[in-house]
């Protein structure tokens, strides 16, 4: 094992030496499997950001030479021994971090929520909400129902107008101090606030404002960046990133002073596929995360990204917040079958190639159609029937357990 830990110590130095940025990756990732405690591997991601923030050619040297310093220790330092009472440390950890989070730590508790706005007869109405440490929970609803409003009085920018609203992991004696409580609550807007300078420097600074200094406010903006995938773009402006990028910073941000509450609104309303689902694994990996769980709240129209994702659904119209429970379990008590399809007909030669296959309802929304059988009745038979009717089918996709089928309960 030693000859092998080596050569491979030896070919990571090689490529820091030719590709020192994807070298010093190779070297986080040997750290975290090989070194003799958990600081190595913190050592290596500073001495990566080292390298990367340098701009004299002798300031570059010295970080790569710190690279290659780490590399050699991990071998000089390894000891099978210590390595498995790391991991079984860790695994401990682990194992005791998911007790703490099983059933979960409620991270906020929302109960009989009302605000009314006069001026245009609207009202939000919310009976009961849990958010809980190390969950996703997906909102979901009409456009103009609420969303925002909800999003704000949670985290703490408006008051409702009466219910009850408590923090048990932050404030257990229900008394809401909101300066100390805004410190654990992280608010990511639609409309993303405009900031100046670096990405870096922002990174630095929210850090600081949260009262992370000195050598831990290297260590927190080092670890945020290489968890989400910065590194790259930490000397880029506002203008100089992509929507996902600008997002990614905006969670970054949120982040870096360790919240334990991220509330997220329509995070994937701009962004193309690819960034929408790295952005949704993101979200995944920090709610489970087992250095830093935490509790997100996200809105968003794309439900089906939504639901892979999510723990809890909640559903929103008009103002009345619906809570739908369990991801899993949605669809479970159901009484039909419900099927959405794309296929070049005229909805009246749709209607009336159906004629002969068993349905309930059939019903259009401009872009695809949707059928709904009785439970017995499979998509299989239905994409079998069309088939034989030598219909090419251009979309097809299975809703009964989907939080879509809300959106049309008249027909069901």
């Amino acid at each position: 094992m030693s000859e092998q830990l080596q050569q491979r110590a030896t070919s990571i130095i090689e490529i820091l030496r030719r590709q020192p940025e994807r070298g010093a990756d190779l070297l986080i990732d040997f750290a975290q499997q090989y070194g003799a405690d958990a600081q190595v591997e913190d050592d290596a991601i500073i001495a990566k950001l080292h390298w990367m923030l340098a701009e004299e050619e002798s300031e570059k040297k010295q970080a790569l030479q710190a690279l290659e310093a780490i590399t050699t220790e991990i071998v000089r330092k390894y000891n099978p021994k210590a390595l498995q009472e790391r991991q079984a440390k860790e695994t401990a950890l682990a194992e005791a971090a998911k007790k703490l989070i099983s059933p979960n730590n409620v991270v906020l508790r929302a109960e009989n929520i009302r605000k009314r706005y006069s001026n245009s007869n609207f009202t939000l109405e919310l009976d009961h909400l849990e958010l809980r440490l190390g969950e996703i929970t997906g909102l979901v609803g009409e456009n103009a129902t609420g969303k925002t409003t909800l999003f704000r009085i949670l985290s703490g920018d408006l008051a409702p107008d009466s219910g009850v609203l408590q923090f048990p992991l932050f404030a257990p004696r229900n008394k809401l101090f909101w300066p100390e409580l805004k410190t654990k609550i992280a608010y990511v807007p639609q409309e993303l606030p405009i900031w100046l300078g670096s990405l870096e420097e922002n990174l630095r600074f929210e850090a600081a404002l949260h009262g992370i200094k000195g050598e831990a406010n290297q260590k927190a903006v080092a670890y945020i960046i290489q968890r989400l995938g910065l590194a790259a773009h930490l000397d880029k402006s506002w203008a100089e990133l992509s929507g996902g990028y600008k997002l990614r910073f905006a969670l970054a941000k949120a982040l870096v002073w360790n919240a334990q509450l991220l509330i997220i609104d329509e995070p994937l309303a701009f962004l193309d596929v690819k960034t929408q689902l790295i952005v949704l694994n993101d979200l995944k990996n920090l709610a489970s995360s087992l250095r830093h769980p935490i509790a997100i709240i996200v809105s968003s129209q794309h439900l089906h990204e939504i639901e892979a994702v999510a723990d809890q659904m909640l559903f929103m119209r008009n103002g009345q917040l619906e809570h739908l429970g369990r991801t899993r379990d949605w669809g479970k008590e159901r009484t039909v079958n419900v099927f959405e399809f794309s296929l070049p007909l005229a909805f009246a030669e749709l209607s009336a190639l159906l004629e002969g296959f068993p349905h309930l309802k059939l019903w259009n929304n401009g872009m695809s159609s949707f059928i709904s059988t009785s439970l017995d009745v499979s998509g299989q038979e239905l994409l079998q029937f069309l088939a034989k009717k030598q219909v090419s089918v251009s979309y097809f996709r299975d809703i009964s357990r989907s939080v879509k089928t809300k959106f049309y309960e008249e027909y069901l």
